[in-house]
């Protein structure tokens, strides 16, 4: 059996690497066969093994660095573990690469994001962190593929609204296929934060056949009534969002929001919190 790594660096590469465990673990195999190829050029080592990208090999050299398995002076890369470590990663990795193939996971999550303006401050600070790949799944980019994936019901949950935020709703339903029920939960539209920028689109939302529910009940709460600040995005049962992102400008342009795309079983569950939101919410009949 081949030598392993002490736990910590170990943990570490395989935390790394796991989401491309196959290149990586071809990448480490080759470098445990001919140690020297560690200093060819990324590109040049991935035209030479197949199968494998350029940036493959830049992920895996960066790990091998930054974990002290080698090290960078000017534009050359050395080794300084034995072959019999980089077998054991790479056969380990192999094995992570054998449980990703056939194991799945119960639900699918990835970051959606809103950046406040191009260019900011925070993306910059994102960049210099590498806190992220370059290209982040943003938030307009979630509603879009939402929509067009819907077979059964778009539903959307926004408490506030504003022209570019039902400019961008009448976009979304507009872009479901025929057939696909379309579905607006909103606080009350004879309040300013939703009205004021509903109202004047109303003709467009009754062409595309939208239903819209208020959700704002009397309750005994210090407030004096029942309603929501959540804002979701759910197609049929099977795909979300939920975060921070309301239907105006400024949160689909200019602020910083935040919240996750997610494909799989709590779908389910979101859906029936939603159609317990429509139950007791009342349905406007004529806007």
């Amino acid at each position: 059996m081949p030598e392993l790594l002490n736990d910590r660096r170990f943990d570490a590469l395989i935390g790394e690497l796991y989401p491309l465990a196959t290149q990586a673990a071809r990448i480490i195999a080759h470098l445990a066969d001919s140690t020297d190829a560690i200093g060819r050029s990324d590109r040049d080592l991935a035209a030479r093994l197949g199968g494998v990208s350029a940036e493959h090999v830049a992920i895996v050299r960066r790990a091998l660095i930054e974990n002290g398995l080698a090290t960078r002076s000017s534009f050359a890369t050395r080794l300084h573990s034995e072959p019999s470590e980089l077998v054991a990663l790479a056969e380990h990795l192999q094995g992570v690469a054998a449980y990703l193939r056939v194991h799945k996971d119960r639900d699918e999550v990835r970051l959606v994001l809103t950046e406040p303006g191009l260019k900011s401050a925070l993306r910059r600070a994102i960049d210099d962190a590498q806190a992220l790949p370059p290209i982040v799944f943003q938030t307009t980019d979630a509603f879009f593929n939402l929509a067009r994936g819907a077979r059964q019901e778009l539903v959307i949950l926004s408490p506030f609204l504003d022209p570019q935020g039902v400019a961008l709703l009448l976009e979304l339903f507009s872009l479901c296929r025929p057939g696909v029920r379309r579905v607006l939960i909103s606080r009350p539209l004879a309040e300013s934060q939703c009205g004021d920028a509903f109202k004047p689109r109303a003709a467009d939302f009754r062409r595309l056949n939208v239903s819209v529910i208020e959700y704002a009940l009397p309750s005994s709460l210090p407030s004096g009534r029942e309603t929501f600040h959540a804002k979701v995005v759910l197609i049929d049962d099977s795909e979300f969002y939920v975060g921070s992102s309301n239907f105006m400008g400024s949160a689909l342009e200019r602020s910083f929001e935040c919240g996750v795309f997610i494909r799989g079983e709590t779908a389910r569950q979101m859906r029936s919190v939603l159609l317990a939101v429509r139950a007791v919410g009342v349905p406007v009949l004529d806007y």
